[in-house]
C-alpha cells in the first residue's frame, strides 16, 4: 500500500491510498484533480498559468573555443571558488556565478543548487539544468522560460571574460511544444525563433525532424565563423575554426584535431508517463521532504541511481510535485527532468557520459538498453530518442590512404566514417519514425515509439 501525504501549494492536506493494480485509474484520477492548477509551480513564471505545465525544455550549446586548454579567462575578476576543485577552473568556469544568476534572470531560472568536478560546473535550476565548460555551456530550461533572448547577453559574457569575439558554434533544439499558446511571444513558433537566430547567426540552419502532424523535433545549427578571438593570455588572435555539427572538427573533446567518433550525445524525451510510477514524483511519495533529500529519494526508489551508479548526483524533489536531478561522471553529464502531472506528464533524460567504465553509445546494443533503463523508469506511452554522433572524415582519409598504400582500395574510407547503425529493437515498443541524417560532419539518428501494451 502506497500513502501520499503532504500539503498543496494551497496549504490543504491531500491523501491517497492504493491497494492493488485494480484501483491505479482511480488513483490517477485523484491525483491530478489534486494538482490542477497547484502542481508544477515551480515551472512557470507566466501570470495566466493554467495548470497545463510545458514540459518539453529548450536546450541550447554554445561553443567559445576549440577546447578547454584554449579557454583563458582574462581580466582582473576572475572569481576562483574555494572548493576542492578551484585550480580545476578555467575560462568560463571563472565567471563569477553572480553574472550567471543576472544571465539566468533573464530567462526566468534561478539556481537552486551546485555540483562540480574537474571538468564541469552544474547549476540544477527552477526550471532545468546549466552546464558550464571552460570553453562551452549548455542551457536546459522548460516551462514559459524565454531561452534565447539570452543568447545576446551570454556573448557579452564570453566577450568580456574570454576575449572571445564570435561563438564557434551555436546549437539550439526543442521537441514540438504541448501548449506552444502558453509560450512568450518568442517561443510560440519555430518560425519565430529561427527568425530570431537567423538575424544572430546569418549562416545558421533550421531543420524539422519527424512527423509534422506527430511528435517531432525542431533543430537549429550555427555555421562555422572567422572572426579572431583575441585573448590576452594567448598572446596572439586565436582564429575560430571551422567547427559545428555541421562542420570539419570535433567540438568536443576537441583539442584541434580532426572530428573522432568520441562526440556523441544521446536524448530521450518522453510523454504520458505510467501513473503508477509517477506517485514517486510527488511530494509524500517517495519522500515527505522537499529539496535535495527528498530528490535523493526518488533517484533510490525509481532506480535512477541505477543508471550510472558511479556518478555524482544533485537532485531536487519539489512541491507538490516535479523532480529535477543534474549528474556528472568524468568530462561528461547527464541530467532528467520531470513532470508528473497525468494530463501534461513529461521526462526527458539526456546524456554524454562515455569513456571507460561506462556504455559505448556508438554500439545500438548499448543505447537500446540505455532506452529502455530509462523507459522502466518512466514507463512512457511516447518516446522520442535522438543520437549525435561526430563523424571521423578526416580519420576515415588517413585509413583509406594508408590502405591504399597496402594494396586495400574500395570501401575503407566508408568503413571508417559508416553511419550509426540503426537502433536496435526497444522492448515493448514499436518505432513509428525513423530517420538519419547526415550533416557535412556529423550524423543524427531520430526515432520515435508507441509503448505497446
Amino acid at each position: 500500500m502506497l500513502q501520499l501525504s503532504s500539503p498543496t501549494a494551497g496549504g490543504a492536506q491531500y491523501a491517497v491510498s492504493a491497494t492493488g493494480n485494480n484501483q491505479r485509474e482511480s488513483q490517477a484520477e485523484n491525483i491530478q484533480s489534486l494538482c490542477t492548477p497547484t502542481c508544477s509551480t515551480n515551472g512557470t513564471h507566466s501570470d495566466g498559468y493554467t495548470g497545463a505545465f510545458e514540459g518539453p525544455e529548450k536546450l541550447l550549446e554554445m561553443w567559445f573555443a576549440a577546447d578547454a586548454g584554449m579557454a583563458h579567462h582574462i581580466g582582473p575578476d576572475a572569481h576562483i571558488s574555494n572548493d576542492e576543485w578551484a585550480e580545476h577552473r578555467t575560462g568560463l568556469r571563472l565567471v563569477p556565478r553572480a553574472v550567471w544568476s543576472d544571465m539566468l534572470d533573464m530567462v526566468h531560472c534561478q539556481v537552486l543548487s551546485t555540483l562540480s568536478n574537474a571538468h564541469i560546473d552544474s547549476y540544477l535550476l527552477s526550471e532545468s539544468s546549466f552546464f558550464v565548460y571552460p570553453h562551452k555551456l549548455v542551457l536546459k530550461t522548460c516551462g514559459t522560460t524565454t531561452l534565447l533572448y539570452a543568447i545576446p547577453r551570454i556573448l557579452s559574457i564570453a566577450r568580456e571574460h574570454l576575449g572571445a569575439m564570435c561563438a564557434h558554434q551555436v546549437f539550439y533544439s526543442r521537441k514540438n511544444f504541448m501548449y506552444p499558446d502558453q509560450q512568450e511571444e518568442l517561443h510560440q513558433s519555430w518560425a519565430k525563433e529561427v527568425a530570431y537566430l537567423d538575424a544572430l547567426f546569418p549562416d545558421g540552419a533550421a531543420y524539422l525532424i519527424g512527423k509534422t502532424n506527430r511528435d517531432h523535433w525542431h533543430v537549429y545549427l550555427s555555421g562555422p565563423e572567422s572572426e579572431a578571438v583575441s585573448n590576452s593570455l594567448v598572446g596572439s588572435p586565436v582564429l575560430c575554426p571551422q567547427m559545428s555539427r555541421s562542420s570539419s572538427q570535433s567540438t568536443v573533446h576537441g583539442v584541434m584535431q580532426p572530428s573522432t567518433s568520441s562526440d556523441i550525445t544521446v536524448e530521450i524525451l518522453m510523454t504520458g508517463l505510467d501513473a503508477e510510477r509517477m506517485q514517486l514524483m510527488y511530494l509524500g511519495g517517495a519522500s515527505t521532504e522537499e529539496g535535495a533529500s527528498g530528490g535523493a529519494a526518488v533517484e533510490r526508489k525509481s532506480g535512477i541511481s541505477d543508471i550510472y551508479p558511479n556518478a555524482a548526483t544533485d537532485s531536487y524533489l519539489f512541491t507538490p510535485c516535479g523532480f529535477s536531478l543534474n549528474g556528472l561522471q568524468g568530462d561528461g553529464y547527464f541530467t532528467i527532468h520531470v513532470t508528473p502531472e497525468p494530463h501534461c506528464s513529461y521526462a526527458s533524460f539526456e546524456t554524454n557520459v562515455g569513456g571507460s567504465g561506462v556504455r559505448d553509445l556508438h554500439d545500438p546494443q548499448a543505447t537500446k538498453h540505455l532506452v529502455e533503463q530509462v523507459t522502466r523508469v518512466f514507463g512512457p506511452k511516447f518516446v522520442t530518442v535522438t543520437v549525435f554522433k561526430a563523424r571521423a572524415i578526416e580519420a576515415a582519409m588517413s585509413v583509406a590512404d594508408n590502405a591504399w598504400a597496402n594494396g586495400v582500395k574500395d570501401g575503407v574510407a566508408k568503413t571508417a566514417d559508416a553511419a550509426p547503425l540503426s537502433f536496435a529493437p526497444v522492448d515493448g515498443y514499436k518505432a513509428m519514425d525513423r530517420v538519419l541524417y547526415e550533416f557535412d560532419h556529423y550524423w543524427l539518428r531520430y526515432a520515435y515509439y508507441i509503448r505497446t501494451d
